[in-house]
């Protein structure tokens, strides 16, 4: 009798998964101990903080992939650590709180947070949607859009298809004015005063909606959802001016083609 020949096993295909570090920053001990548990079982790593100082410490040591932050914190305002978190760019964000008023959804979104969820938050939605704010923000760079062009004559954004996203000529004069900045926060007041033609007033969320329609029309061009961040207090910035390309007016020689860089075309008409 043959001896049995020796199986020959091969390596599995599947790329390992890669665990989610979840930073659960909650001053209600029993709560945070409550998501940390749901959490793990959903097979995430997960740690705690109980104040916004212990928070940021954390956030350093342990270098989590998204933050579930409460609003309310006992030694900061939870919008100025969202604020905070949300200007490396390094940390997606989420907002579990009781606070269900639309200013403060409005406020979250503007302030750096990616997602807002309202107390108490069902707990397979929770896991679902730090799931999908982790697979946006992990995207394969070759996925990413890396380039959004500006045409100014068209009054247009245009992505990597050539599709082409109309800009209103005040949402157009916000984005000059903000990439004119140069990575620096623009007024309120300003934007107010240049998209506008007006004076900004007390209570006046005008320039808030211009932005938040602005950010939209940039997220349909493939635009990551901090494109524009809000620095509270201090007004508006361009997260990553590099990301937007101008595009020249067409010379008479070839006004049927858009060129970029002069090599690429896009949008022929």
């Amino acid at each position: 009798m043959a001896p049995p020949r020796p199986v020959q096993l091969r390596p599995s295909a599947r790329k390992p998964v890669q665990q989610i570090r979840v930073l659960v920053v909650e001053d209600v001990r029993t709560v945070a101990i409550s998501v940390q548990a749901v959490l793990l079982q959903a097979g995430m790593e997960v740690e705690i903080a109980e104040t916004g100082a212990e928070a940021w410490e954390r956030k350093q040591e342990f270098r989590p992939d998204i933050a579930l932050i409460d609003l309310g914190l006992p030694d900061v305002e939870g919008f100025d650590l969202v604020e905070r978190f949300a200007t490396p760019g390094d940390c997606g964000i989420i907002l579990v709180t009781a606070n269900d008023e639309e200013s403060a959804r409005v406020m979250a979104l503007e302030t750096g947070a990616d997602d807002y969820m309202v107390k108490p938050a069902p707990t397979r939605e929770l896991v679902a949607r730090i799931h999908a704010l982790h697979r946006r923000l992990h995207r394969p760079q070759s996925d990413r859009m890396m380039r959004i062009y500006i045409d100014p004559s068209q009054r247009c954004l245009i992505g990597a298809t050539g599709e082409r996203t109309s800009l209103t000529e005040a949402e157009m004069s916000a984005l000059d004015t903000l990439l004119d900045a140069g990575g620096v926060s623009v007024s309120r007041e300003w934007l107010s005063r240049i998209a506008l033609k007006r004076p900004l007033h007390a209570d006046d969320r005008s320039v808030d909606q211009l932005v938040m329609k602005l950010r939209r029309k940039l997220a349909s061009q493939g635009a990551s959802e901090r494109v524009i961040l809000s620095a509270r207090r201090q007004g508006y910035v361009i997260a990553d001016p590099s990301l937007f390309r101008a595009i020249p007016r067409p010379t008479p020689a070839n006004s049927n083609a858009v060129h970029l860089n002069g090599t690429e075309s896009v949008g022929a008409e």
